[in-house]
């Protein structure tokens, strides 16, 4: 996988101060020592009563809650991209045991030993964590071998022959057809004619199968997948199943390094409609986090991840095109409706230009409340200009 471009970060963050490196250190030893194979909101529950017995500072035990929560959520959203990878296999003459199967997708629970964390971040490295399942928890296990090897595209473990060849493929083929992205390997690892005639047509459109799972690999987060396809597709067909998906991979806003990867590619192909896009979930989710309702808080903060998701993973051109839309109605929104630290959150994003515009719209609407809380907002505006300049 050494022709894999890596993503890069959209934004130059700044030294993490101590205590984040202490709070996900508990966090994620606290997440291990309890998880083994037990279901997530299991852990979380439990996780959470021991919290609140816990003889902690207030202060220590908010900030390790929240880390708990950042841990519980990256681990489940490993958990949602990977359970796409099974489907129930076709049972022949043993219809009769289908209640007594475990579905497929509980296989995971057993993986969770497995998980390999990112440095200084609570990110899983997915690829790196799929090798040691590979090599270690399925060592014996060549079906799930292969699966993850399809899903990471490992071209060296798929075209080894030791470990999978003609007679294990055609056994695989009975009970993984009907996958996409099963179909896909299988089709390719047949001979070189058929990996040549995948990857031939000219068309707008890819072929189906290729299609298929192109838009499978964006849709869930299979990065290595997207970019051993992205190489080998025209243009066009890059540009037309980018931009077919994108609007799910900023609604789920989930996959950073899909979103960094494509966002910075499409944005040279189509930079206008890439914008028009992204504007519609961006500002969804702006008007979603406005929400005072109490019932809706869990929804309010989802919103507010979300926003934070697209600000920090789009290429420094969709953000600029994002912020300053419609006359930085983001920006004048969050000001006209109090939301401090929305606020603030996306005036971190502004550079200096930027924040000179923006403060002219701002000063329009103070001029209007002249009000204590318009001028903290203000405030807010003449700090940070202050910084960047």
């Amino acid at each position: 996988m050494s022709n894999i471009e890596g993503p890069t970060t959209s934004r130059s963050a700044d030294v993490p101060e101590l205590k984040f490196f202490c709070t996900r250190f508990v966090a994620i030893s606290l997440f291990q020592a309890n998880i083994r194979w037990r279901r997530l909101p299991d852990v979380a529950r439990s996780l959470k009563g021991w919290l609140a017995e816990a003889e902690l500072p207030a202060v220590m035990k908010k900030q390790i809650h929240s880390g708990i929560g950042e841990t519980i959520r990256e681990v489940q959203r490993w958990g949602e991209k990977h359970v796409d990878l099974f489907e129930e296999e076709k049972l022949g003459l043993m219809n009769d045991a289908r209640i007594l199967r475990v579905q497929r997708s509980e296989h995971l629970r057993m993986f969770y030993g497995s998980i390999t964390w990112k440095a200084n971040k609570y990110e899983i490295d997915d690829f790196v964590t799929a090798e040691k399942i590979i090599s270690t928890e399925c060592a014996d296990w060549p079906q799930m071998q292969f699966q993850f090897a399809c899903a990471y595209a490992m071209l060296g473990l798929l075209t080894d022959q030791s470990l999978f060849d003609r007679i294990r493929r055609r056994a695989f083929a009975k009970k993984l057809s009907g996958h996409c992205l099963y179909d896909f390997w299988l089709t390719i690892l047949t001979d070189s004619i058929a990996w040549e005639k995948m990857f031939s047509s000219d068309a707008v459109a890819p072929k189906q199968k290729l299609s298929l799972v192109f838009q499978f690999a964006i849709v869930n987060g299979y990065f290595e997948l997207m970019n051993f396809i992205w190489e080998r597709v025209s243009e066009p067909q890059r540009e037309y199943i980018g931009m077919l998906q994108w609007r799910r991979v900023c609604f789920k806003a989930k996959h950073r390094d899909v979103m960094r990867f494509l966002c910075k590619r499409l944005c040279v192909i189509n930079p206008n409609g890439l914008a028009r896009i992204t504007w519609n979930t961006f500002y969804d989710a702006l008007h979603r986090s406005f929400q005072d309702d109490e019932g809706n808080q869990t929804e309010k903060e989802d919103n507010v991840r979300k926003l934070e998701f697209l600000m920090e993973n789009c290429c420094p051109r969709l953000r600029r095109a994002m912020l300053s839309m419609d006359n930085f109605r983001a920006i004048t929104d969050t000001f006209a409706y109090n939301q401090a630290e929305t606020f603030a959150l996306l005036l971190e994003y502004l550079d200096a230009e930027q924040l000179r515009a923006a403060r002219e719209f701002v000063d329009r609407i103070y001029d209007r409340k002249r009000n204590d809380e318009a001028r903290s907002f203000r405030q807010i505006v003449i700090r940070r200009q202050n910084t960047v300049d």
